[in-house]
């Protein structure tokens, strides 16, 4: 369940700057996305809730998780600093 997500490719969407990741799962917990944004899990969880941040469930009813550009995408909408070596 763990892939290499490599983004290279250059883009006006501020999400997308050029840079590449090795080694980061294909989807990140909550924890791990709260770690990346040195915020609580229950920040995290209300963005969850408040359906500002995008999620996905594997299956109802289970634990949702964030794919990495989803993540980039929205630090940079709000302005966030994400540390990805916090996930190596």
């Amino acid at each position: 369940m763990l892939e290499n997500i490599v983004m290279t490719a250059p883009n006006p969407d501020p999400a997308s700057e050029f840079f590449t990741l090795e080694h980061i799962p294909a989807l990140l917990s909550l924890g791990q996305v709260a770690r990346a944004l040195n915020l609580s899990e229950r920040t995290v969880r209300n963005w969850f809730d408040k359906q500002k941040l995008e999620s996905v469930q594997l299956t109802p009813n289970s634990w949702r998780y964030v794919r990495p550009h989803d993540l980039a995408t929205f630090a940079a909408r709000y302005g966030l600093s994400l540390k990805w070596e916090t996930l190596l």
